[in-house]
């Protein structure tokens, strides 16, 4: 199998993490022995919180792994992006959830789409992300095939619609940084996802896809995964409304101030 592994030496998945379940550990392990299964490239880590529960990752070549003791009960996730993004060497970052799970084919054609075609930002999917419930997720996560996702007639859900635009997308690091990064305003869950899509949009970098779904791996969701504290959904939408209602050279001058591109 190590043969037939296709190599993507300039990709690196970037993958934040703050472990409020079992659940999202699993998921996590499962995602990464997948990915290791059928590619070469790299892995960077961040688990953010008041205490380490990553301490057995599986051995993976090209993987690091960051504790960062974080107590503040939000998980800044952009930030935590912008970080690993400053620390990537390759010239593709795979900004991914640790739930999230896509066909190599699929991972493949987004990367050879920004190397052959400069593009800014790919979504290795088609917009449809499915939400898989626990019983076929915890066999996935034993087995570690995506036919089991793809070819079983199970049951499933979209987790926003025929256009999702969370979960996992990859970018060319310099060209998104000309776009600002993540916009680390967004200090909470929320529409960051849409926002990041809406901003590259109004640069006139619209991101593109490939064709098939994103499945999303089950697991509870806790303040971190909803709108559980109402100052930080009051400041991410407010935020998303800003961007969105400004024009390419006032969204051009806003982005030259944030700090962590600079």
């Amino acid at each position: 199998m190590k043969n037939n592994k296709i190599n993507l030496k300039d990709l690196t998945f970037c993958i934040p993490v703050r472990i409020d379940s079992p659940y999202r550990e699993r998921n996590l392990v499962a995602a990464l022995k997948f990915y290791a299964r059928h590619i070469h490239c790299n892995y960077i880590i961040v688990e953010a919180a008041k205490e380490q529960h990553l301490k057995k990752l599986p051995s993976i070549e090209g993987l690091t792994y960051h504790f960062i003791y974080d107590d503040n009960p939000t998980f800044h996730r952009t930030y935590y992006i912008n970080q690993m993004l400053a620390r990537t060497t390759t010239k593709i970052a795979a900004i991914w959830d640790a739930d999230a799970i896509v066909a190599i084919s699929q991972l493949n054609k987004a990367y050879r789409r920004i190397i052959e075609e400069q593009a800014t930002m790919v979504y290795p999917y088609d917009g449809c992300f499915w939400r898989i419930n626990d019983f076929f997720s915890s066999f996935f996560c034993k087995n570690l095939k995506i036919s089991l996702l793809k070819d079983f007639p199970i049951m499933k859900t979209l987790m926003c619609g025929y256009h999702s635009v969370g979960g996992g997308f990859l970018v060319n690091v310099k060209l998104y940084k000309e776009c600002g990064w993540e916009n680390e305003y967004f200090i909470g869950w929320g529409p960051e996802d849409a926002e990041r899509y809406k901003r590259l949009l109004i640069l006139n970098k619209r991101p593109t896809r490939i064709s098939g779904p994103l499945y999303h791996l089950h697991h509870p969701r806790g303040d971190n995964s909803r709108d559980g504290n109402k100052q930080v959904a009051y400041i991410t939408k407010k935020e998303y409304c800003h961007v969105c209602s400004m024009q390419p050279d006032e969204l051009k001058k806003y982005i030259e101030t944030w700090d962590w591109i600079k």
